[in-house]
């Protein structure tokens, strides 16, 4: 679908429900990139997400989520996904969960920017936003290392584990990208 020398993004299948779970079950990675309740789930909850993504898509096309995998050998990395996003002012929200064993080594960086070339060029959209908590520094430097500019901070709005955490908000305009 979208890929870099050494990264590639495509639609997840129901026989990737066994990666996909690592981060679906993984508590603390939860914590950092979604705003709900950590709901313990199965396997099999997961195949079955997929498999119904399949034969009934979502309507509206408000989200899209891929899956990250090396180029190489189809090694699993991680998921990313453009969510929230809006036809009529034409922007979306942007993230991504990379499994601890691709962590630090740029794959993120890599997969960001697919993401915007996806959202800028085969959407026509033309702001991708992101929001991070404060302590996240790899996200942080990930999104800057990307063109995007930090646009504000709101004090104690995510809960991160411990308490509450300032959540920093990042933007990049279609102007401002650099393919």
């Amino acid at each position: 679908m979208f890929a870099t020398d050494r990264v590639r993004l495509r639609p997840p299948t129901p026989d990737d429900a066994p990666n996909i779970f690592r981060l679906d079950a993984d508590p603390e990675l939860h914590l950092l990139t979604d705003d709900g309740p950590f709901l313990p789930r199965h396997v099999g909850q997961v195949r079955a997400r997929l498999e119904k993504q399949v034969t009934d898509p979502p309507e509206g096309h408000t989200s899209v989520s891929l899956l990250a995998e090396t180029v190489a050998d189809g090694t699993y990395l991680g998921g990313c996904a453009l969510w929230g996003i809006s036809a009529f002012e034409r922007f979306a929200h942007l993230g991504i969960s990379l499994v601890p064993e691709a962590r630090g080594q740029g794959y993120g960086t890599e997969v960001i920017r697919l993401l915007c070339r996806y959202g800028f060029r085969s959407r026509n959209l033309r702001r991708l936003e992101l929001e991070t908590l404060a302590g996240n520094t790899a996200m942080r430097r990930t999104a800057e290392a990307c063109g995007f500019v930090h646009e504000g901070t709101q004090r104690e709005r995510a809960y991160d584990g411990d308490g509450f955490s300032d959540l920093v908000f990042y933007g990049l305009l279609r102007s401002e990208w650099t393919p």
